[in-house]
């Protein structure tokens, strides 16, 4: 693969092949993405697939080192040729991909693509689990994304607002799918005048805890309140819409602590812990996090990330790479697991 966007094309006559040229090439591209020398690495990987341009290990380089570059069509492209060419990686490649579109905010290919993936037979319950994740990751960022404000809301006749009242009986009644189709239909419907029937819902200890996130963003979105109170996981909360919104600032360092330690380790394993620390960071919030420690935090993550992808047995090896204790991990599984039981997986 080429930078000039062509796909991948075999090598021509006038290369001269050394003994076991592509292994050389492979082992010299994997220890300079180990370096973060991701420029170098993926010109490595470019001539290892002007030898082959079907080779799949020569496109998984390009595509991880294209990703950690910003070059995210590239990236892409490379993708697309491991899922359409059989390749045996296939989940760890979607993963990749999933990775990709995310990065990109191309919430909307996410979400199709995990309907697609999703309607696979045989998947494993893991990997199951991490696209249930992802979907309300996607549908969360999408809600949160949509134009919000009251722009053209004051020049409604009555009539047009009578049309779009919002039922919020059928709304609170509707199943967590639903809801976050509803909700997301709805934000530049809402307005001050619904506030009661919002503050109603997020207050009702029966709704879903993801739902409720959403509809904080929207009000969030649509400027309705500078604070709110929330029922979540046992307790009354007050949301404030600041810079600390959804964990913002401690998300931020959790990823921070995730990228340093993972990668030089696995770049691909580190943006698949950071997805599931987004997605669990904006879900359980206002909660606080339990115990405060973002490096405890990313350990945690890393670890399911791991879990997900099919890595199990690396518990201890994770914990020792981020310098977190047994009883620091013990304690942030607690929460975890406390969080579990009002049906945050």
């Amino acid at each position: 693969m080429k930078k000039n966007g062509k796909k991948p094309v075999p090598g021509n006559d006038n290369i001269v092949l050394f003994p076991d040229l592509a292994a050389r090439l492979l082992d010299k591209a994997t220890a300079l993405v180990s370096e973060k020398q991701y420029r170098e690495a993926r010109d490595l990987f470019g001539k290892l697939l002007e030898l082959d341009s079907g080779d799949m290990k020569g496109l998984y380089g390009w595509a991880v080192c294209s990703v950690e570059m910003g070059d995210y069509p590239q990236a892409e492209e490379a993708a697309r040729l491991l899922l359409s060419g059989n390749t045996p990686y296939y989940y760890d490649v979607f993963r990749l991909y999933l990775t990709i579109l995310i990065e990109k905010k191309d919430y909307r290919g996410a979400l199709g693509e995990i309907r697609r993936l999703g309607g696979h037979k045989g998947l494993p319950p893991e990997s199951k689990e991490f696209l249930r994740q992802m979907k309300n990751f996607c549908e969360i960022r999408l809600n949160e994304l949509t134009p919000g404000g009251t722009s053209g809301r004051g020049m409604q006749s009555a009539d047009e607002k009578s049309d779009r009242q919002i039922d919020w009986r059928k709304l609170a009644e509707a199943d967590p799918r639903d809801q976050m189709l509803q909700i997301r239909n709805m934000t530049d419907q809402m307005g001050k005048e619904n506030l009661p029937e919002i503050r109603q819902f997020l207050l009702d200890e029966k709704q879903n805890p993801e739902i409720k996130t959403m509809l904080l963003c929207a009000v969030k979105e649509s400027r309705m309140a500078d604070e709110i109170d929330v029922w979540k996981f046992g307790k009354v909360y007050r949301v404030t819409f600041d810079r600390h919104f959804l964990h913002k600032e401690f998300a931020d360092q959790i990823e921070e602590q995730i990228r340093k330690v993972l990668d030089s380790e696995d770049p691909t394993l580190a943006s698949l812990a950071v997805e599931t620390e987004r997605f669990f960071t904006m879900t359980v919030y206002p909660r606080p996090f339990d115990p405060p420690s973002a490096r405890v935090w990313a350990a945690v993550f890393s670890i399911q990330a791991a879990q997900a992808g099919d890595m199990d047995g690396k518990t201890e090896a994770m914990l020792e790479l981020f310098s977190v204790s047994e009883s620091e991990f013990q304690d942030a599984c607690r929460m975890v697991e406390k969080i579990g039981e009002y049906g945050v997986r």
